[in-house]
This record gives structure tokens, sequence and C-alpha cells, in this order.
């Protein structure tokens, strides 16, 4: 077997690889912004929590084009309301896949939950905002009564994707 290997100078290669760095962030950004005043970023949102007994009112942090802290408003099982400093999004999510486990030994419960979710609209900064992502959510907790909050409880869910701001 012939195989021609290819030497490049060092020059070369350094040019090479700032212009490959530059079409994969450069250039993506510009052709986001350039929708009429549109802008398109990835957007990250996290949600932290240890209160078992209230989803409602939990913090939720942004990271992207909104890079605040903020509390989501639970609406309904399928629908949210991030609330920032600066204006809500209201937020619609779709469950694709769930798990749970439960050791009624050492009464450690654990579930997981994977979807898509879709930004619906907005208020203030962001009216007319809308993207859309997926989600992954994990919980555990310590308890071993059904009927009573767990003594150790912990809920994270990560949620990521393309976020339009006017």
């Amino acid at each position: 077997m012939n195989t021609a290997r290819l030497h490049l100078p060092k020059q070369s290669v350094i040019a090479l690889t700032l212009a490959l760095v530059t079409m994969l962030f450069v250039v993506p950004s510009a052709a986001a912004g350039g929708q009429h005043g549109r802008h398109t970023r990835v957007e990250r949102f996290l949600l932290v929590s240890t209160n078992p007994d209230s989803p409602d009112n939990q913090p939720v942090l942004g990271f992207g084009p909104i890079h605040a802290k903020g509390v989501d408003h639970v609406v309904s099982d399928t629908q949210d309301v991030f609330q920032f400093p600066a204006g809500s999004l209201s937020v619609t999510h779709t469950p694709k896949k769930t798990h749970d486990s439960s050791d009624p030994v050492t009464c450690l419960f654990t579930f997981s939950e994977r979807g898509t979710y879709e930004i619906t609209g907005g208020t203030g900064a962001y009216a007319g905002a809308s993207g859309h992502g997926n989600y992954r959510v994990a919980g555990t907790g310590i308890g071993c009564d059904e009927n009573a909050a767990p003594e150790v409880f912990t809920l994270t869910i990560n949620a990521m994707g393309p976020l339009h701001l006017m």
C-alpha cells in the first residue's frame, strides 16, 4: 500500500487552523445576525432545586443571549414561564423519554426525563422571542414514605438550543 503524506510548512498549518476557527465561529454568528435585526445564539438554561414540595418559583439561570438569574413559574405539566429581570419567556416542553427507579432497602429513588422544548413568545426585552431545543431532567431523593417529603432531594434541569431575539 502506497500512502502519500502531505507535508505543510508550520506557517501554513497555523494559517489553515486560523481559517477553520474563523469559519466555525465568525461565519455562523454573522449569518445568524443578518436576518433583518434578528439575533440567534445558543441559550442554555439551568434549573437547580432542593425543594420537593413546590416546583413553582424555583430559580432558573440563563447563559447565552439571556445571561441572568430568573424564576420559573409553572403554568401546567407542559408549560412554564421563565421570568427574568428584563422580561419573560413562555416555554412549552414535551417529554420524549422518562425513567425512574427506587431501592426500598436504602429508600433511594431516582428519576430522569429527556425531551424537547419550544419558546413560544416573550415579554419585555424578549417580546417576539422564539427558539427550541432539548432538555434533560435528573432527580434524586432519599425517603421511604411516599406520603411525606423526602429527607434529601435534588432536581437539575439542563436545556439548550437556539434562541431568536428581535
